[in-house]
């Protein structure tokens, strides 16, 4: 049986994903397939004033808040996720999973 490489766009460096480790300390890589095409993009945690602004924006317009959600984690990846609204739909799906992903763990004292 042939092993076959699956090529993957939007791939970052090793070099590239430790300096955003770096800034950002948490990064997410995000892996999508579309008629056959492997994307990669790479996102990190969204900060207070993200998401004090998604807050606002969604009450009016979800789809402008979901942008705003997208644009503040992009770090970087395959640029057709930016531009595709299949991808970057199911991209922003998955942004929740960065703000929830804490296990959060409360004691009496």
């Amino acid at each position: 049986m042939e092993n076959i490489k699956k090529e993957i766009n939007g791939l970052a460096s090793d070099d590239q994903i430790k300096l955003w480790k770096n800034k950002h300390r948490i990064v997410k890589a995000i892996e999508l397939t579309d008629e056959g095409e492997t994307f990669v993009g790479y996102f990190t945690r969204p900060d207070m004033e993200a998401m004090s602004a998604v807050a606002k924006v969604g009450k009016v317009d979800e789809m402008k808040a979901a942008e705003i959600l997208f644009e503040n984690c992009w770090l970087g990846g395959a640029e057709i996720i930016k531009t595709d609204v299949a991808l970057k739909m199911a991209v922003i799906g998955q942004l929740n999973l960065l703000v929830s992903s804490c296990v959060v763990d409360v004691k009496n004292l």
